[in-house]
């Protein structure tokens, strides 16, 4: 393991702000991967309300605070882990390919609490969850391992929109005939606002009107009367709100889509299934990420710098796949890095069990020894997929001043047999091996 020493001996101090009022919590550590920077050798972690304090090499304990000295056990903190995508670790319903927007992955898959525990154990905090099915099969979740309930306690219920596509012609047109009725639904909506909004401007104008003219004949009993009050020929008063035709809610989200008020990944397994994605976009305009779907072997290392002039976020099994019909290995991750992709995010394989949440870290380190950046690496498997989420205030680069959210393993994240020793989120503990042992 290759660390960098902090040169300064100066503790990294948040900035001030109101007084500190709740206990300090310190974490002595043999490394610190920040992912803000140069690792840290032999520092610590101060905590207070949920947020680092102070963290270096060299930082002053505060009076009163609890210490916890993980030294000599080869104690190794970084962000904590995110599953991207982990549909494949809870049993949900079978859906074939549709048109199923409307559908919520937390509201499709069954619960099951051992996953929570087994995830807290492997220093996973989020997990994201994806609606089975193809097509477009519906819209993503976000759950916590330290949630109550699996599926009631979902941090975020609805999120991402899904989309899948292959190189059927069946596929392509499902996408495309949902993006054309949305659109039409866009344009039925502002045909209908503006039709609205002339009918109340004409009635409001009519209405004015007849209120002048009543002023002007004040001193006539029959226009007091009558002022302000619509005649018998007037018609009908339109509504004072506008009111929105209805709108199929498997619509919804890619009406949400096109106005750029959600995010959609698609699914693409091969440079033939890229293409007919966008074939599909054509010159639409609006947010998406990516999930490269390949298994053992894949030629998408063809497609690597068009992916990468798009500037999205890129999902990917961390697998060293080989090329079609041949045992050339070929590191797509490392691939698409040097074409410019800055968002990764590393994904375990698709396997029915927490197997897939290990072979995920022994990918993570395969790729590394082949050429993978080292934090590259990481980042893609803590603190990028918690961005696609949106947690980035609960799971960021540990730093002074930023969130309190870590895991502290028994030696480097890359080696697969270095066990989880403690996970904290936003200064809570929420797994304790140790405690857990003595429990169990």
């Amino acid at each position: 393991m290759i660390v960098s020493l902090l040169l300064s001996a100066l503790p990294l101090v948040a900035p001030q702000g109101d007084e500190p009022t709740g206990q300090a919590i310190v974490y002595r550590l043999d490394y610190i991967e920040t992912l803000a920077g140069d690792a840290l050798e032999n520092a610590s972690i101060v905590i207070r309300d949920g947020v680092i304090e102070r963290i270096g090499q060299a930082v002053i304990v505060p009076d009163n605070a609890r210490v916890i000295d993980l030294r000599g056990s080869g104690s190794f903190a970084m962000p904590p882990f995110v599953l991207g995508q982990s549909s494949n670790l809870l049993p949900g319903d079978s859906r074939s390919s549709g048109g199923n927007g409307r559908y919520i992955a937390a509201g499709v898959y069954r619960a099951d609490d051992e996953v929570l525990s087994d995830l807290r154990e492997a220093g996973v905090l989020l997990m994201g969850l994806v609606p089975p099915g193809a097509g477009i099969p519906g819209r993503t979740s976000v759950l916590r391992s330290d949630a109550s309930d699996l599926m009631e306690d979902a941090l975020v219920r609805d999120l991402h929109l899904t989309m899948t596509i292959d190189m059927s012609k069946s596929s392509k047109d499902l996408l495309r005939k949902a993006f054309e009725s949305a659109e039409q639904a866009i344009e039925k909506e502002e045909k209908a606002r503006a039709d609205w909004e002339k009918a109340r401007k004409e009635w409001e104008e009519k209405q004015k009107a007849k209120a002048e003219e009543a002023k002007k004949k004040e001193g006539e009993s029959k226009s007091d009367k009558s002022a302000g009050e619509p005649s018998k020929d007037e018609g009908k008063e339109p509504p004072k709100e506008f009111t929105a035709p209805r709108v199929d809610p498997n619509i919804q989200p890619l009406i949400d889509l096109i106005r750029k008020e959600r995010v959609v990944q698609i699914w693409v397994g091969s440079p033939g299934e890229w293409l007919h994605w966008l074939d599909v976009v054509g010159d639409r305009e609006f947010a998406w990420e990516v999930v490269l779907d390949h298994g053992s072997s894949t030629n998408l290392h063809e497609v690597a710098d068009a992916i990468a002039g798009t500037g999205v976020r890129v999902f990917l099994p961390a697998r060293i796949p080989v090329l079609p019909s041949t045992q050339l290995r070929t590191n797509l991750a490392a691939e698409l890095v040097a074409a410019g992709v800055e968002k990764l995010v590393l994904l375990p394989s698709s396997t029915r069990s927490m197997n897939a949440v290990e072979s995920w870290r022994v990918g993570l380190g395969d790729l590394v020894r082949e050429g993978l950046d080292r934090q590259t690496a990481l980042r893609a498997v803590s603190v990028e997929p918690a961005t696609s989420m949106g947690q980035e205030e609960l799971i960021a680069p540990l730093e002074a001043g930023g969130p309190a959210t870590f895991v502290v393993l028994e030696g480097d994240p890359l080696n697969p047999l270095a066990r989880v020793s403690h996970l904290v989120a936003a200064g809570e503990v929420i797994y304790d091996r140790a405690k857990e042992d003595k429990e169990n």
